[in-house]
């Protein structure tokens, strides 16, 4: 159930449910994936969770901290204190209506700081939010690579450049503070040539089913 397409009266009526707030960023995925892959990942992973729980799923929050992408043309960046406001007012704003039960769904590394700063601030204000993070569920150090490619190939096949999929030359960044290109002049790092669509399904119901566990019984 999308708030999106709700009217105010059908809001009202669903005080109370479960509500999810999915989380992305807009920032280059290579040349051959769109600046906007985790807004659209985390979209419809967000839409997956909520039909299978009955959640009301927020629209999508699409910008978020992306500093270290910043050397590649396209990406849109906000400031922390920028993200976490905008956040934070969300998350007010679906309290103030009667939505108690929050789980922000993250898609996007560089966020993931910002936010588990924000929670426990907002959980002083006695807004009931949950923190769920969807990189590493896949158990590796994936941007453009195999994961997010199998997944976009699966999910949003006609946003995939498949001539532009190359084995691509990177390393594996390390610690907290990292440019991505130090790491990679193509703005990938992982095995996107490894990809397919197969992997893909695979990975969004390991995805899915992770993630619906954690908000169904209250954990994050």
């Amino acid at each position: 159930m999308h708030l999106r397409d709700m009217t105010w009266p059908e809001a009202a009526a669903a005080r109370g449910k479960r509500v999810i707030i999915p989380i992305g960023s807009m920032e280059q995925h290579g040349p051959h994936l769109p600046v906007d892959t985790d807004t659209l990942l985390v979209w419809r992973i967000a839409e997956e969770v909520g039909g299978r729980l009955d959640c009301i799923v927020a629209p999508v929050i699409s910008l978020g901290v992306s500093e270290e992408h910043m050397g590649f043309p396209g990406t849109l960046t906000l400031s922390p204190a920028s993200f976490k406001n905008m956040v934070a007012d969300v998350c007010r704003s679906l309290h103030a209506h009667g939505f108690l039960h929050q789980h922000i769904l993250n898609y996007h590394g560089g966020n993931k700081a910002h936010l588990k700063e924000l929670v426990p601030l907002l959980r002083k204000e006695k807004i009931e939010v949950m923190l769920h993070g969807v990189l590493g569920r896949l158990g590796k150090f994936d941007h453009a690579g195999d994961g997010e490619t199998s997944l976009m190939l699966h999910l949003f096949p006609e946003k995939v450049r498949r001539g532009k999929i190359i084995k691509f030359s990177y390393r594996i960044p390390s610690g907290s503070s990292w440019k991505t290109h130090d790491h990679s002049e193509s703005g990938v790092i992982g095995e996107a040539s490894e990809a397919s669509a197969e992997k893909g399904e695979r990975y969004f119901k390991l995805i899915v089913d992770s993630i619906a566990e954690e908000v169904l019984h209250g954990k994050g």
